[in-house]
C-alpha cells in the first residue's frame, strides 16, 4: 500500500479533489430525458431475479444490458429512497462516483504506459474535465458507465499482457464481461484481447516457444468473460447463447425516426448523414486534446504498417495499436451500417478513453523533448480555457462546443441539438418557484412533457404540489430547450432564460 500511495499520489489527489467538487455539485443537475426508462430496466431485471416476474423477456428495453441498472436498484433499495427527489440525486451521485474511479483508472494506465507523472495526471484532467463527459457522468447512466467500465478493462488488459499470468487473464475476462453487461458492444473488446492472444500464440509457435501457458491465459480470460457476463445479464438466464445474438442484433438494427438538428438541417434518426458523428466529435472536443489525438491515431497506423511486428507482437507499442481499434472500428461500423447514433456522439462516449491514450501518445512525446516547457504551457492554457468555460456554464457542461465551431449569438441553436435532454428545465422550475407565490400552470410544447415532468420529479414533495402541467389554453407559462424546434417562439415576454455560447438553450415565457 506504501509503494501505491507512493508512486500514484498525484492522482489519488486529484482524485479526491475531483470527489470533492462531484459532491459539492452533484444535486445541480436536472433529470435527463431517458433517466426513468433507465431505470425501468434496472427495475424489471430486479423483478425477474427476485420476484420471478417474466416481464424482462418481453420487454421492449431488453436488448439494453443492465450492467450497471440492477446495481443501481440494490442501491435505493439499501438506502430505502423513497421520493423520485432522492432516488435520482442517488443515481446521479452514484454514477459519477463510477465514474471518478474508471477516470483514475486511466490515470494509472497513463503512469504505466509513459512512466511520467505529468502525462499521467494530464490523462486524469483529459478524462474527467471533458465538459460534455463531466455532465453526463451524473445523469447518463448508460453511456458514461460503460467508458468508465472500458477505463477499468484498458488498465487491466495493460497489466495482463505485461504480466502474462493466468489470474489476470481472468480478471481481465471478469471486467471485460462486466462491460459487455453493460452495453453488448463490449465483445468487441473481447475479440480484440482474443485476436493479440491468437497472434501469441501463432508467433510462439513459429519461434517454438511453449505455448501452453499462454493457452490456459486464453481460456481463464474466456471462464472470466463468459461467467461475468452469464451472472450480471439475467436475461441471458434462460438461453445464453440466442438472448445475447438477439440482444445484439437489435442494438445494432435499431429504428428511430425522430428528428434531430445538425448544420441547420432536420434528418430522421435512421437518415443521418455519414458525415454526422466525425463533425460533432470535431467540433466538441476541446481543440489541442482533438489535433493530438487524430495525430497520435494517424502516427500509430503509419507506424503499424511500417513496422507490423513490432506493433502486432508482444511489446508495449502494441497497446496503442488496440486503442487505435477501439477509437476507429466502432465509428466506421456506425457509418458503415447507418447505425442510430443520435444526441452528438454520446452513443460512442466510449471511444473517448482510448483516443485520450492516443493524444497522450503525442503530447508526451513533445513534453519529453527540447521545448517541453513549451508543451506545457500550452496544455496548461487548453485545460484553464476548459475549466472557465465549466465553471462559468455550471451546470450546463454537456452544451460545450470548441472554437472551430462559430458561437455567434443564437448561432449553435439554429444549427445543433443542444440541451437535448431538457435537464435545464429543472433550473427553470426552480426559478419559477422562487419568483412567483402558490400554484404555477405550466406547459410546452414537447410530445407528452417528458422533460418537464421528470423535472418536476427532482423537486422536494412540497415544491411539486405547486406546479401545474396543463395545456397551452391553462397555462401562465411556457417553457422549451428548443428540442426540434430552433427558431423562436410566437410570444413576447421571456420571463426567464439560459444561454450558453451566446445560445438559448432554455426559455420561459409568461404567456397569460
Amino acid at each position: 500500500m506504501k509503494k501505491f500511495l507512493a508512486t500514484y499520489y498525484p492522482g489519488i489527489l486529484l482524485f479526491v479533489a475531483t470527489l470533492c467538487v462531484g459532491l459539492c455539485v452533484y444535486q445541480d443537475y436536472g433529470m435527463s430525458w431517458d433517466e426513468p426508462d433507465q431505470r425501468g430496466i434496472g427495475n424489471v431485471t430486479y423483478n425477474y431475479v427476485f420476484n420471478g416476474d417474466k416481464s424482462l423477456l418481453t420487454y421492449d428495453d431488453r436488448a439494453l444490458g443492465p450492467g450497471f441498472e440492477l446495481p443501481l436498484i440494490f442501491l435505493e433499495k439499501a438506502g430505502h429512497f423513497k421520493t423520485s427527489r432522492d432516488i435520482y440525486l442517488s443515481r446521479h451521485l452514484a454514477t459519477h462516483l463510477f465514474f471518478l474511479f474508471g477516470v483514475f483508472s486511466g490515470y494509472i494506465l497513463a503512469y504505466k504506459l509513459f512512466k511520467n507523472q505529468f502525462t499521467a495526471c494530464l490523462a486524469f484532467v483529459l478524462l474527467a474535465f471533458h465538459p460534455r463527459i463531466y455532465a453526463h457522468s451524473f445523469f447518463n447512466t448508460k453511456d458514461i458507465p460503460f467508458l468508465s467500465a472500458l477505463l477499468i478493462v484498458m488498465l487491466v488488459s495493460y497489466i495482463a499482457f505485461n504480466k502474462n499470468k493466468r489470474g489476470w487473464y481472468l480478471l481481465l475476462g471478469i471486467v471485460t464481461g462486466y462491460a459487455t453487461s453493460i452495453r453488448a458492444m463490449g465483445v468487441l473488446f473481447a475479440l480484440l484481447v482474443l485476436f493479440f492472444l491468437a497472434i501469441d500464440v501463432l508467433r510462439k509457435k513459429y519461434l517454438k516457444e511453449p505455448v501452453l501457458l499462454l493457452f490456459f491465459g486464453a481460456l481463464s480470460f474466456v471462464a472470466g468473460f463468459c461467467g461475468m457476463l452469464y451472472l450480471c445479464w439475467p436475461l441471458l438466464w434462460n438461453d445464453p447463447v440466442h438472448r445475447f445474438l438477439e440482444s445484439f442484433h437489435n442494438l445494432a438494427n435499431i429504428v428511430w425516426t425522430g428528428k434531430v438538428l445538425f448544420d441547420g438541417h432536420s434528418f430522421a434518426g435512421n437518415e443521418l448523414p455519414l458525415t454526422y458523428m466525425p463533425v460533432w466529435f470535431s467540433i466538441t472536443v476541446p481543440e489541442l486534446w482533438l489535433v493530438a489525438g487524430l495525430a497520435g491515431c494517424a502516427w500509430i497506423i503509419i507506424a503499424a504498417v511500417r513496422f507490423p511486428v513490432k506493433y502486432f507482437s508482444d511489446t508495449p507499442e502494441r497497446h496503442f495499436l488496440f486503442y487505435v481499434a477501439v477509437f476507429l472500428i466502432p465509428v466506421l461500423a456506425m457509418m458503415v451500417l447507418h447505425g442510430v447514433n443520435i444526441d452528438d456522439w454520446r452513443h460512442l462516449y466510449f471511444i473517448y478513453a482510448p483516443f485520450v491514450m492516443l493524444s497522450l501518445f503525442v503530447i508526451n512525446k513533445l513534453v519529453t523533448g527540447k521545448r517541453k516547457a513549451t508543451v506545457k504551457a500550452v496544455c496548461l492554457l487548453q485545460t484553464v480555457l476548459v475549466f472557465y468555460f465549466m465553471v462559468k456554464n455550471h451546470p450546463f457542461q454537456q452544451v460545450y462546443f470548441n472554437n472551430f465551431v462559430r458561437h455567434e449569438k443564437e448561432y449553435l441553436r439554429k444549427r445543433y441539438d443542444l440541451e437535448y435532454w431538457g435537464c435545464s428545465f429543472y433550473q427553470g422550475l426552480k426559478h419559477l418557484l422562487a419568483t412567483n407565490q402558490g400554484a404555477i400552470r405550466i406547459t410546452t410544447d414537447l410530445s407528452g412533457h417528458p422533460p418537464l415532468r421528470n423535472n418536476i420529479n427532482m423537486l422536494t414533495e412540497q415544491e411539486k404540489k405547486r406546479v401545474i402541467v396543463t395545456d397551452e389554453a391553462g397555462a401562465d407559462y411556457f417553457i422549451s430547450n428548443y428540442r426540434l424546434h430552433p427558431n423562436e417562439y410566437p410570444y413576447n415576454k421571456v420571463e426567464f432564460s439560459i444561454s450558453v455560447l451566446n445560445s438559448t438553450i432554455l426559455c420561459i415565457y409568461k404567456i397569460r
